[in-house]
């Protein structure tokens, strides 16, 4: 039994591997073992049983079936090579497996544009944007500019300049205000030039007080008050009117009343730059034409007193507008003598340790000195001895000298 069985399982192999092997080429047959002449096996024998090769017929292979569908007529025709859809194909699955190319890396010209025609040539593309210089307003109007940004100093470093006149300290000033390299040059060649003048507008003309004391004497007449004396005129010359008022002439404790008295003034004070001739004191105009030879800039200082058209209209009465390359108003916000110091050292461009101020009050003299200006007094016989602080004492302009004024620095450190 065991015998038929095995005969039996023989057979079904001897009719199935052959079928097989018809079906699977590739996998037995076609596996790759080739003869010397580059055909595949014909045949492979495995143990007692065999089976051929699909190119040689078999006497088990079917015979077509009447089932079999013919040749269609649509059937695309057998090309040697790829067909156009093909190559569309494979194109377009390259395109997609390729990795995209990089864009090309920018270089320093895409990011900083040449310079054309017209522009800067020293344009720096590594170097910090262009800073504007620290713009003041006030008596030059907007866009008045003190100083340039050169010898490489940084964007805050005139920022001291465009500080409100309360906040000024003289210290900063004389680093900021500290000439730079060409003007170093220039003031070797001309050292009169590295020095500037202010002038209390009192120092300038000729019997000031009355232009103090002709305002309030009207107020007085006018309202039938006790009329000032000149010190209490002299007092109030610092003062807001409403104060000098109330406080130094006792005039009145209403404030409806003191502010009508105060607008009073100030009509009558207008009305007296227009009507009052100014004439210039004994010496002025010879000096300020010597420092104007020597090109030695001058500021007009009138601090709170006077606006700017006032401050003009003096001068031009006077005959002193030529002399004077800035003033000091009350547009400045000035209010005290030493910020219109310090305000006036910044409008001639330089440092307030080289100023000198030409004052005639003692409280003037002090106001100087803390904005460590040099001082010349001016005696008009009104302090005398409370002027001694002063470095220079003079009875008027024509005591001076140009020599006068290279003494006032001769302790200064060089330029």
């Amino acid at each position: 039994m065991h015998r038929a069985y095995w005969g039996w399982c023989g057979a079904m192999l001897v009719l199935t591997i052959p079928r097989i092997g018809s079906l699977l080429p590739g996998s037995i047959a076609g596996s790759g073992n080739r003869r010397s002449t580059g055909r595949p096996f014909a045949s492979l024998d495995v143990g007692m049983f065999s089976y051929v090769d699909e190119e040689e017929p078999s006497e088990f292979d079917l015979p077509p079936s009447e089932f079999d569908l013919p040749p269609s007529e649509f059937d695309l025709p057998a090309e040697d090579g790829p067909s156009e859809f093909d190559l569309q194909a494979s194109t377009m699955e390259s395109e997609l497996d390729l990795p995209q190319a990089s864009p090309p890396r920018k270089s320093l010209a895409d990011f900083f544009p040449p310079v054309v025609d017209g522009e800067d040539e020293g344009y720096d593309p590594f170097g910090l944007p262009p800073v504007e210089a620290p713009i003041r307003e006030g008596e030059l109007g907007a866009g008045a500019r003190y100083d340039d940004a050169a010898e490489g100093r940084t964007e805050g470093y005139y920022a001291g300049l465009a500080e409100a006149p309360d906040m000024l300290r003289a210290s900063d000033l004389n680093e900021v205000l500290q000439p730079g390299h060409l003007d170093r040059l220039r003031f070797t060649n001309y050292p009169l030039q590295a020095y500037g003048a202010i002038f209390k507008w009192e120092t300038l003309v000729e019997n000031s007080l009355e232009a103090y004391r002709a305002p309030w004497v009207k107020v007085a007449v006018d309202n039938d008050l006790p009329l000032p004396d000149d010190e209490d005129v002299l007092r109030a010359v610092g003062m807001r009117p409403e104060r000098a008022i109330m406080q130094q002439f006792l005039w009145s404790d209403d404030w409806g009343d003191t502010q009508k008295l105060a607008f009073e003034h100030f009509e009558n004070k207008a009305e007296c730059l227009r009507t009052h001739a100014f004439e210039p004191s004994e010496g002025v105009i010879q000096w300020l034409t010597l420092l104007k030879q020597y090109e030695v800039p001058c500021c007009f200082a009138s601090g709170t007193e006077f606006d700017k058209a006032a401050a003009e209209q003096i001068m031009a009465k006077a005959g002193l507008t030529e002399y004077f390359t800035s003033c000091v108003t009350a547009e400045d916000g000035c209010e005290t003598v030493e910020q219109t110091y310090l305000v006036g050292s910044i409008k001639v461009r330089r440092p307030p340790s080289r100023c000198v101020v030409f004052e005639d009050d003692p409280k003037g003299v002090a106001a100087a000195h803390e904005a460590t200006n040099k001082v010349v007094a001016i005696n008009n016989g009104r302090h005398g001895a409370d002027l001694r602080h002063a470095e220079i004492r003079v009875t008027d302009f024509s005591d001076l000298s140009l020599m006068s004024l290279r003494n006032l620095f001769k302790d200064a450190p060089p330029i």
